[in-house]
């Protein structure tokens, strides 16, 4: 199979999951990547990545501090996966678009609003492709709630619940998550929520939405659980207590261009746990949209639950790409130890498709704007204390909160 040179750019915790991806697709008769390069601004981070590359995939990758420096050494470099902190991502990929490279980029797809658009503008002069890495949807439990919405299941949805309510003040993985001019916690996980609600509904259209910092100091847990040596490091030399300046609890709802009406409560911080995700229907309703490692059912009206197991059983017309048949042939992730490494190798594979055969890209820069865009809405509603559109958040026209941010990096006025 043709394969593309691709390079990662990014050697931490998360650059390490991708290295897993490409491991996973490797195995497969799918495979159409090869690892050329990895970049990272320090030394250690590289080491550390090289080993376990080398340990993944059986060849040792070159290794860089510099992104234009591993451009023109790597002649044949077809593209960059960019796994960094989100603050700085439009510099990289603005500048890997500049060196004639296709990108994929983690989520969040950049820090604000306008940061996405100079990376859409970067895509666009320069003629190359820009992928956005946003996992949950590709997980087969969403794709069946897709397929069982748009076979009209539970008839025209009308209305929906996205609720996911976290209570507590520990550091949610790394204490960046936690500031304001990184992104924060409701922007990191926010855009996993805000693009499964657009996935299975539609755009949005319309939103209000307030959002508040409840706990001011984060926390270091006694322990973490993830298997991997560069977040078990990073645990160790981490303070063990982190001042928050992002906000980290907020409640919405969306009006949906389709009329469909969603009361959203997303916290990470305070107190209270649980939530329920649901979408209403005429004719039932769907528990959940879908998620990383997640299932679904089915509820129609006046019938009991139909569970998943059951509903991919009795659902026509329903099957997966073939390298996602391939990774879950039985249609479910549920218990899967592997599911974010096999969704990231079908993001990649994606990417490399795309590049290779001219496959559409499911999330390009100008999906990831709007996932991005619908989180700060929320923001934005909240500073101006009134309803916003989507068009207004999406354009700048509103755009207060996310200017402080931009300030604060010192980026030049962008709306």
């Amino acid at each position: 199979m043709e394969k593309i040179r691709l390079a990662l750019v990014g050697c931490g915790g998360m650059g390490t999951r991708h290295l897993y991806g490409l491991s996973e697709l490797a195995q497969t008769p799918f495979n159409n990547i090869e690892l050329a390069a990895l970049c990272d601004i320090k030394q250690e981070n590289l080491d550390m990545a090289a080993a376990e590359a080398e340990k993944l995939l059986g060849t040792r990758p070159h290794t860089y501090t510099d992104l234009a420096e591993m451009a023109r050494q790597e002649s044949d470099l077809a593209a960059v996966d960019v796994v960094t902190d989100p603050s700085v991502h439009h510099g990289i990929v603005c500048q890997a678009l500049d060196l004639g490279l296709h990108v994929m980029v983690e989520k969040p797809m950049a820090i604000t609003v306008g940061t996405c658009r100079m990376m859409l503008d970067a895509a666009r002069r320069n003629g190359r492709l820009l992928s956005v890495a946003e996992n949950y949807r590709r997980d087969p439990s969403a794709r069946l709630v897709r397929h069982l919405l748009d076979s009209g299941a539970i008839g025209t949805p009308y209305m929906a619940l996205f609720h996911s309510i976290s209570g507590g003040n520990r550091i949610m993985i790394t204490p960046w998550r936690h500031l304001k001019d990184k992104g924060g916690p409701l922007l990191d996980m926010g855009v996993h929520f805000t693009d499964l609600v657009r996935y299975q509904l539609g755009d949005i259209a319309e939103v209000y939405g307030d959002v508040r910092l409840v706990e001011p100091v984060r926390r270091k847990a006694d322990a973490i659980g993830d298997q991997y040596a560069f977040y078990q490091q990073r645990h160790k030399a981490m303070d063990a207590q982190v001042p928050a300046t992002a906000e980290d609890s907020s409640l919405a709802v969306f009006r949906m261009a389709s009329g469909v009406t969603v009361s959203w409560v997303v916290t990470i911080g305070g107190h209270g746990h649980g939530g329920t995700q649901q979408i209403l229907g005429e004719k039932g309703s769907i528990e959940g949209y879908g998620s990383r490692g997640s299932s679904t059912r089915l509820r129609r009206s006046g019938e009991e639950p139909i569970e998943y197991d059951q509903l991919i059983r009795d659902t026509s017309g329903f099957e997966l790409e073939p390298l996602a048949a391939h990774f879950f042939p039985n249609i479910t992730t549920v218990g899967d130890g592997a599911v974010d490494w096999k969704l990231i190798a079908l993001e990649q594979y994606e990417l490399a498709e795309a590049i290779l055969n001219g496959r559409a890209l499911e999330v390009d820069g100008t999906q990831g704007l709007k996932d991005v865009a619908a989180v700060y809405a929320m923001f934005e509603a909240a500073r101006v204390g009134r309803s916003v559109t989507m068009e207004e958040v999406e354009s700048g026209a509103v755009y207060a909160y996310q200017r402080e941010i931009d300030e604060a990096l010192g980026l030049p006025s962008i709306f």
